[in-house]
């Protein structure tokens, strides 16, 4: 009788581990699926965009969604900007390159995750300098030059008063509407536009000598400032010479 309720027992437990088995193959597979059917976003902003056509891109004006952002699109948008200013005093096109951008990235994640704010990284040797940085990078000859900037991730004007209205939501009177998020491009404008209106962040922009330049972002929310979304934000800039890289 024992032995017949165990065989019983472990046949009942054998088919829940195989409806398991099952029940995993089929969200893997619907999962599979899911993925094949989203478009693959190939979009080459650098090769299929210019100074003369960035501003009409539909992409760079749609509303920042704070938990799926576009890390890409957004660089991108920063980058053409940054270079628009430069056109506007008639400086040469600044090159785009990756490795740049990995610096950039690297440096914004770890200015979050370690919670400085600094051109020198206080916490990983490794990465003090920004040449120290571009090292890592791959870049066997760096002469880089460095922006970093905190921006909100709202269309809010820093200074302003303003009602809170839930986690992270805010408006400018009681009842108002809410904040909106930036869209890439208003996001893009903010940060250069800050810059801009910094001498030494100015001066980097605007460098004779400056060929290349990589744009990296982080996001974080402002847990003084009621989890407002912002970015920690970075540029690079190599100097004199184009990058060799390994």
């Amino acid at each position: 009788m024992a032995d017949r309720l165990w065989l019983i027992i472990n046949k009942i437990k054998l088919r829940a581990l195989m409806n398991q088995v099952l029940i995993s193959a089929k969200l893997i597979l619907l999962a599979a699926c899911s993925l094949a059917a989203q478009p693959s976003d190939s979009k080459n902003y650098y090769s299929e965009l210019t100074l003369r056509n960035f501003r009409k891109e539909p992409l760079f004006h749609e509303e920042i969604d704070f938990e799926n952002i576009d890390y890409p699109r957004l660089h991108a948008a920063i980058f053409f900007v940054t270079n628009e200013e430069r056109a506007k005093k008639n400086l040469s096109f600044l090159e785009y390159a990756p490795e740049l951008e990995k610096t950039a990235i690297m440096h914004s994640i770890d200015m979050n995750r370690d919670t400085f704010f600094s051109h020198f990284n206080p916490v990983d040797k490794k990465k003090k300098t920004p040449n120290d940085r571009a090292a890592l990078a791959g870049i066997l000859n760096p002469f880089l030059a460095e922006n970093i900037a905190t921006c909100h991730g709202l269309q809010y004007k820093s200074g302003t008063n303003v009602y809170i209205r839930g986690d992270g939501q805010f408006s400018y009177k009681i009842d108002g509407e809410l904040i909106p998020p930036h869209t890439y491009l208003s996001l893009a404008e903010a940060v250069v536009d800050d810059w801009m209106n910094s001498k030494g962040h100015r001066k980097n922009i605007l460098m004779d000598s400056a060929l290349q330049l990589g744009c990296g972002s982080d996001f974080y929310r402002d847990r003084h400032f009621n989890n407002m979304p912002s970015f920690k934000v970075t540029q690079n800039f190599q100097l004199y010479v184009k990058i060799k890289s390994k």
